[in-house]
């Protein structure tokens, strides 16, 4: 599967069919500090184990960071 992700073609030998899938893969332990755009839509966390991926597709993912 070929996906472009922050600007940078990676392709999976295996299939990445939802966000979940990717994360785990990317090894980003904490869904719940990222954000996740496909092809500009803002997804919700919510459905990051429904929204399916496709050859191609666009992703952003941003991670928030704390600090004082």
């Amino acid at each position: 599967m070929i996906l472009k992700i922050n600007g940078e073609i990676k392709v999976f030998e295996k299939e990445i069919k939802t966000i979940n899938d990717l994360l785990i893969e990317l090894n980003i332990n904490r869904p719940e500090r990222v954000a996740v755009e496909i092809n500009k839509e803002i997804v919700m966390q919510s459905d990051f184990a429904h929204a399916v991926f496709k050859d191609d597709d666009s992703i952003e993912i941003v991670s928030f960071v704390g600090g004082g």
